[in-house]
């Protein structure tokens, strides 16, 4: 006859203080502190009670198995930071609320949250509890280290395992204090006084079976039975843990042993979330006493049960109340999905393999996961759908996603393309596979493909919202590809715009300004002056910077150098505060192109030095063919021609149809001004007949002025008004100010001219020219090219024109003979002439006019320049 089943008796739990821990802790000076053991150690206890102790400000992370996606992680480490520091998550926060891929930006937000953190004080720690989550991803440990590393962080953290980046090298010499499982186990004056004369029941063999394990002490000292007999058949601390708690779980009310089961079933639990699954009055009861019980704990809002107890409850919920705990798993999901909490939902999904609901939560969370850059819990979905053998369109739609952020266009758009082979024409994912794949094609400038998908995904779309989508990327094609329709889609766009906030209206001026660059002007400059007062009210670094870049271009483009160095300097801290690493090249470029402006070449060439290297390191071919023609005007501006003309183009072979056309034009003028005319005008059809853009429009223009005065062509004047009437006219007149510059007879042709003379001295003017302009219009008057010689070229010229040699040259003035290359090849450069012969045959007519006065002596045209010499070479 069986005996009768004896029900436990249960006691209150009571927590111990743990004074020895707490002083290791606190006579430790390391910066890294860490409590490494198994679960049920009592870490987080020990961590809270240290963090209570006078003198001390602790923030904390409490991580989870979602903190292994490092998006999660940095947001939460910077806002436990910003406990102590208020204001030191910003900078972050915004850069990942941009950004495509966190791991590819690694570095870059470590930047961010080290240099914010870089004031924390020495009183205050950041307490990283259950570490183990973020050690399940080798980016979010690598991030944990850097942070670490580069700033004066103090942290104490909390983990089943020691992080990857502590060595025992490091703990040794004392840099590192790890209070491992065997320090963390309980001594026996602890056990005595945790079980407070309830020993005297448990065998000597039990206790060191127990091995000082808290989670197993402290079960042992809530019921006053003594043990059945099959304990000595025990032999692992873990089969010891769940006999305890067997026998407390016996102890209970049958009521109270289901609500606890079924609360544990729930990933992430609150009270509120407790009162749902088990209505108001019983759910208080059950949390209550397993909050007395200690295998509940409230922290922050948040009902955590201890992990060995929630997995021993949910197991007897499994086997005990299988109807009860399919509604508890519906109902979690429904409130899950209300409050948006996606990890918790997904954990509830795949611990209980309901795969019908990964489908319905992609549909809902893709969206809010892409916009928090969680790529790699959307890798773990993914992940989790390819085991389950889930085939589903959302899920093709996310791969999509993942492999666009992390650059696979191609790939991209064949995951796209999968999704809408699946897809009906009616269906709301249609639009979405359509748009994705569109951007995946406008992504690897395929704009045609991406152009025609734009344009399937405006059929498709269900609302306003989406119309507006489809027809913005087709705007963005259309500029690409200098369609016609480009303009309609502009003014569409604007008709349609329901939300005029900062960020709209800051991100349709950027897009006005760059559609007026690649259709041949500068228009609404005045609305983007305007509109420019909002930029700092934009959370996005790239939607300022990108504005930034363009407004200081179109600013630069109208010779108004002092608001694009403004602006620049503006790009500059915006791109280097956010690491918008893309947009450096292009602040450097808008740096040089200010100070060729104001004449400071030295520095327009470092800015472009740094221009070109950002470039290189962001594999951005654009910014290097921009730095190319920026850099061959500026040689222009200097006088050096033949520099101008010997930098070598950059590859055209994957170039957008402005930036050939640009590169052409600048090559183009700089063959000009040494006299190879048919080559430049060659160049300048090109250029036009490649694209519809601003800068070829202007420069190709500014090539057939060049050359006609050059060439002493008849109509000279009436390539030179043209040039200065489209300069205007485009919004343009820096490439005028450029042109004028490099080749002064154009500037003395045009002041000349009475219909454009007015124009000719408000450029003038607006580039500080003034006393050139003085220069060209004084009485005396003939333009002299030797006015722009330097000191010392003017020296090296007077003694080649004595038929002196390089050799000699560099005895008589006491420097070397590669400086006096140098000074000669500037004079050529400055004088457009070509050879030591042409110089002294300039020379000796020079000497003859000042000997014999001519009927010319009055025109601006009248003495001997370059044009004279460059002609004579181009014949």
């Amino acid at each position: 006859m069986a005996e009768p089943t004896v029900k436990p008796t249960i006691r209150r739990r009571r927590i111990i203080e743990r004074p020895r821990l707490i002083r290791a802790l606190d006579r430790s000076q390391a910066r890294v502190r860490m409590l490494v053991a198994a679960a049920g150690y009592g870490k987080t206890t020990l961590a809270e009670q240290w963090a209570a102790q006078p003198g001390r400000r602790v923030s904390w992370v409490r991580a989870r198995r979602a903190t292994a996606d490092v998006a999660v992680l940095a947001r939460e480490m910077a806002g436990a930071g910003a406990e102590i520091l208020p204001g030191c998550d910003r900078r972050l926060r915004e850069r990942l609320n941009a950004t495509n891929d966190p791991a590819e930006e690694l570095s870059v937000l470590v930047d961010l949250l080290s240099e914010d953190l870089a004031g924390w004080p020495g009183d205050a720690w950041m307490v990283i509890d259950d570490y183990h989550h973020v050690r399940e991803s080798s980016t979010s440990e690598a991030f944990v280290e850097a942070v670490v590393l580069r700033s004066p962080l103090q942290v104490l953290i909390s983990t089943r395992d020691r992080p990857r980046w502590v060595s025992t090298r490091s703990v040794l010499y004392g840099d590192v204090l790890e209070i491992g499982q065997s320090a963390l186990a309980m001594s026996e004056e602890e056990v005595d006084d945790l079980l407070a004369g309830a020993q005297e029941r448990l065998s000597p063999g039990l206790l060191a079976l127990a091995g000082g394990w808290p989670a197993v002490i402290g079960l042992a000292s809530l019921t006053t039975s003594s043990p059945a007999e099959p304990v000595i058949e025990l032999e692992l601390p873990d089969q010891l843990y769940e006999f305890f708690a067997d026998e407390i779980y016996r102890g209970l009310e049958p009521d109270l042993r289901l609500g606890l089961g079924l609360l544990a079933t729930a990933p992430s639990l609150d009270r509120e979330l407790a009162e749902e699954l088990l209505g108001a009055e019983r759910a208080q009861r059950v949390c209550t006493e397993a909050l007395t019980l200690g295998v509940l704990e409230e922290r922050g809002g948040k009902l955590e049960f201890h992990p060995l107890a929630a997995a021993f409850l949910e197991e007897r919920a499994r086997r005990e109340a299988t109807k009860d705990l399919s509604a508890v798993i519906n109902l979690c999901l429904g409130v899950y999905r209300r409050r948006r909490e996606w990890d918790a939902a997904f954990d509830l999904v795949e611990r209980h393999r309901i795969d019908a609901e990964l489908e319905v939560l992609f549909n809902d969370a893709l969206d809010e996961l892409l916009n928090g850059a969680r790529l790699a819990t959307i890798e773990r979905w993914i992940d989790r759908a390819e085991r389950r053998r889930l085939v589903s369109p959302i899920v093709e739609i996310a791969k999509s996603e993942l492999a666009l952020r992390h650059g696979r266009h191609m790939s991209a758009q064949a995951f796209a393309e999968v999704a809408l082979s699946m897809l009906a024409k009616n269906e709301a994912n249609r639009f979405r596979a359509l748009v994705v794949a569109a951007r995946s094609a406008h992504s690897g400038s395929r704009e045609e493909v991406a152009l025609s998908y734009y344009r399937l995904a405006e059929e498709a779309a269900l609302n306003p919202r989406s119309v507006h989508e489809a027809l913005w990327g087709q705007l963005m094609c259309a500029t690409a590809l200098e369609l016609d329709e480009a303009h309609e889609l502009m003014r569409t766009l604007e008709e349609t715009l329901t939300t005029r906030g900062p960020y709209e209206l800051v991100r349709m001026a950027d897009k006005r300004l760059g559609l007026g660059f690649r259709f041949g002007s500068v228009q609404h400059l005045s609305a983007a002056r305007r509109v420019a007062e909002l930029v700092d009210h934009v959370d996005d670094p790239f939607v300022r910077c990108s504005f930034r870049c363009a407004f200081a271009y179109a600013l630069n483009l109208g010779a108004f150098y002092d608001e694009a160095a403004q602006q620049t300097g503006l790009l500059l801290n915006d791109a280097t505060e956010f690491r918008v690493d893309l947009a450096l090249p292009y602040a450097h470029l808008m740096s040089a192109m200010a100070s060729t402006g104001h004449r400071d070449y030295a520095a327009a060439h470092a800015s472009l030095d740094v221009a070109v290297a950002e470039s290189r390191r962001c594999n951005d071919e654009f910014g290097v063919q921009s730095v190319y023609a920026a850099r061959v005007r500026t040689l222009l501006q200097e006088g050096r021609s033949s520099e101008a003309c010997a930098t070598e183009p950059p590859s055209l072979e994957e170039s957008l149809r402005s930036m050939r056309g640009e590169v052409l034009a600048s090559r183009g003028l700089a063959l000009a001004s040494i006299g190879r005319l048919e080559k430049a005008r060659t160049l300048a059809r090109e250029a036009v007949g490649s694209t519809n853009a601003v800068e070829a429009r202007v420069l190709a223009v500014a090539i057939d002025a060049v050359c006609s005065v050059n060439g002493r062509d008849p109509q000279m004047h009436e390539h030179v008004e043209n040039m200065i009437d489209v300069g205007f006219e485009a919004g343009a007149v820096d490439l005028v100010v450029g042109t004028y510059r490099a080749s002064v007879d154009v500037l003395s042709v045009a002041l000349s001219s009475p219909s454009v003379r007015e124009r000719t001295v408000f450029i003038v003017g607006r580039a500080r020219d003034e006393q050139l302009l003085e220069f060209l219009m004084s009485g005396s008057a003939s333009l002299d090219p030797k006015e722009f010689l330097s000191k010392r070229e003017r020296e090296v010229y007077d003694l080649v024109c004595e038929g002196m040699s390089n050799s000699e040259i560099a005895r008589r003035l006491f420097i070397s003979e590669s400086t006096v290359k140098v000074h000669v090849h500037h004079v050529f450069d400055k004088l457009g002439i070509r050879s030591r012969t042409a110089l002294a045959m300039n020379a000796a007519r020079d000497r003859w006019r000042h000997a014999t006065p001519t009927a010319t002596s009055g025109s601006p045209l009248g003495s001997t320049s370059s044009s004279d010499s460059n002609r004579s070479i181009a014949e």
